[in-house]
């Protein structure tokens, strides 16, 4: 169920500005195919990570491409209603949260992406209801961490309609 591309010779790259003093980026790059009906649109393919207000299979407004190969995005045009959120777990224990996810929802509901051995980005299908996810996390989370530690994960996040803020 971790993510892949589903056809890399037609994906572009496409960047979103990360919002966080804490964290030492200023953009998010991500997956997109383009959008046959508009040369300016793409439809993202990856579980954004660091990004909130963005989702798998947004519609997004993109800029013409950098020195790097790279559209930043501009605009959030049509939402997926996906919602995706980040867990953090013990270091290789990702494959035993991905499982348990796996025997509770169906495959086609959640797109699930490593971003590193601790941490996974959690996308659910808008037939779901991303509580019921979230608390399936919650509850592997809270079995799997000592008393001594906390296990974390973030709430739902829904895409936002409208322009991106770059800084």
């Amino acid at each position: 169920m971790m993510s892949e591309l589903n056809n890399t010779d037609a994906a572009i790259r496409v960047a979103a500005p990360v919002i966080d003093a804490d964290i030492p980026v200023c953009s998010e790059v991500l997956y997109a195919l383009p959008d046959p009906s508009d040369p300016d649109q793409a439809v993202l393919i990856n579980v954004p990570v660091m990004v909130d207000g963005l989702n798998y299979g947004d519609i997004v407004r993109i800029a013409h491409e950098d020195d790097f190969g790279i559209r930043r995005i501009l605009e959030v045009v049509v939402a997926s209603g996906h919602q995706h959120m980040l867990a953090a777990v013990e270091d290789g224990e990702a494959a035993d949260l991905l499982n348990a996810l796996e025997r509770m929802f169906p495959s086609w509901a959640l797109r699930i992406e490593g971003v590193s051995a601790t941490i996974l980005s959690v996308s659910v299908h808008p037939h779901l209801d991303p509580k019921e996810v979230g608390a399936v996390i919650a509850e592997w989370l809270a079995e799997d961490s000592d008393e001594d530690e906390r296990l974390a994960m973030t709430v739902p996040c829904p895409s936002e309609l409208g322009r991106v803020a770059w800084a």
